[in-house]
């Protein structure tokens, strides 16, 4: 009987010791899985043989290495992904059911100028307009991706956007969990295009009416030309000479700014004695122009030579002068001054005229703008010198500039490299 008893005890002994075993492995493993980090069993043995403890770790060995792989891996491919969008100009949003911003890139924050991250804020509290919410709407109700133009409310500008958009995971006649969009800011090019309409625009009416005088004229000398007396003919011809001069000035005028506007204008530098220029362009353009009561005063500083294209700049100062010539009403001189500003030369031409209206004077420098239209048709001008000026300015790397005030007048001072384009640095003043 002790026997017995004596093998019941040591075979309940070896069963505890044993579950105590399986348990302690079983243990491991489930630190093992817990804490993602491989288990480790003592050296195989007849118990994690015998149940298959052994393999069950080496399995779960694997799985954790082919995970740490796969997880590696994935960090690898969003670090690629992050990194090309980073560098895209368009911005790239995905946003939930709400609207809320899920992933975006950096280009978002500099389309909207917002300097915080904008994950978690609602895409439409930062893009505004209806015409947008509407394009959403229609993006998760097809199911579909879509192209559109739409001109939105960014803080309190108003954009023009290229959007595409397309729904995520999205089933047939279900909505969508999530949406991404992208964003090209087509701001630039809406406005190029307008402002290409409005010059064809331009250009088709300024061309139009010396071209219909010219018609009509050239039709009634050829038709009536036995009933028509000398005079009348002498005058219909003077008038078909004073259109086609018109018609030539516009030509020339706009091939000018065609060569400025184009890279392959190239300015021919040269050192220029400022003074001798001016004393001589002034005296020349006395003697060609019919100056009437308009008398020319030359204010230099001090002499100075400056680095500078000889023949644009004489176009410079023509054009100014005959803008002060054609349309400065009741101006009896005009003052051409000369002073030196740090690396700058400033050349002012200032009349005693009308003077400019506040309204109009950021404007003038547009290409076909007229303060007083029918009076500048009348003066032979085309509405292209001062863009013109603007341009050659801007090609010696200087600025021009204009003030002016009703009844005392205007100036305008044009701010010159004294070293040439390639020193120009922003003027000081």
């Amino acid at each position: 009987m002790s026997l017995l008893l004596t093998i019941a005890i040591c075979l309940c002994a070896f069963l505890a010791w044993k579950l105590s075993r399986v348990k302690n492995v079983v243990n491991n493993l489930i630190q093992s899985i817990q804490h993602s980090s491989p288990s480790v069993l003592e050296e195989p043995s007849i118990l994690t043989r015998n149940t298959g403890l052994d393999q069950l770790a080496r399995g779960i060995n694997n799985l954790l290495n082919e995970r740490d792989n796969m997880s590696g891996a994935g960090q690898a491919y969003h670090s690629q992904i992050q990194a090309l969008l980073g560098n895209l100009q368009e911005a790239v949003v995905m946003v939930d059911h709400d609207n809320t911003i899920i992933s975006v890139n950096p280009a978002l924050r500099e389309l909207t100028g917002i300097e915080e991250d904008p994950t978690g804020k609602r895409l439409d509290m930062l893009v505004h307009g209806t015409a947008f919410l509407e394009f959403i709407q229609r993006v998760r109700k097809t199911g579909e991706g879509q192209l559109t133009e739409i001109k939105v409310l960014i803080g309190n500008a108003s954009r023009w956007l290229e959007v595409s958009a397309a729904p995520l995971d999205s089933k047939p006649g279900q909505g969508s969990q999530y949406s991404l969009f992208i964003f090209h800011d087509i701001t630039r090019q809406k406005q190029l295009e307008k402002m290409r309409s409005e010059f064809v625009a331009n250009v088709s009416h300024e061309l139009r009416t010396p071209v219909t005088i010219i018609k009509g004229f050239a039709e009634t000398l050829k038709e009536d030309d036995d009933v028509l007396e000398p005079a009348e003919k002498k005058r219909f011809l003077e008038k078909i000479e004073r259109n086609t001069e018109r018609l030539d000035h516009l030509l020339r005028d706009l091939l000018l700014l065609a060569r400025l506007e184009s890279t392959e204008s190239v300015l021919q530098l040269e050192s220029v004695s400022l003074e001798d220029f001016l004393n001589d362009f002034v005296e020349h353009w006395t003697a060609n122009s019919d100056m009437g009561d308009l008398k020319a005063i030359l204010d230099i500083e001090k002499p100075v030579a400056i680095t500078a294209d000889f023949l644009r700049l004489g176009q410079v100062l023509t054009n100014l002068l005959e803008n002060v010539r054609r349309h400065a009403k009741g101006a009896t001189q005009v003052r051409i001054s000369t002073r030196i500003s740090g690396e700058f030369l400033v050349l002012a031409i200032e009349d005693n005229g009308a003077g400019i209206p506040e309204k109009d004077l950021p404007h003038i420098f547009q290409r076909f703008f007229r303060v007083d239209k029918g009076r500048s048709r009348e003066s032979g001008g085309t509405g292209l010198g001062l863009a013109i000026v603007k341009h050659i300015v801007a090609q010696h790397g200087g600025e021009i500039r204009a003030r002016s005030q009703e009844g005392e007048g205007t100036c305008v001072e044009v701010l010159l490299p004294l070293g040439g384009p390639s020193s120009a640095i922003s003027p000081g003043e």
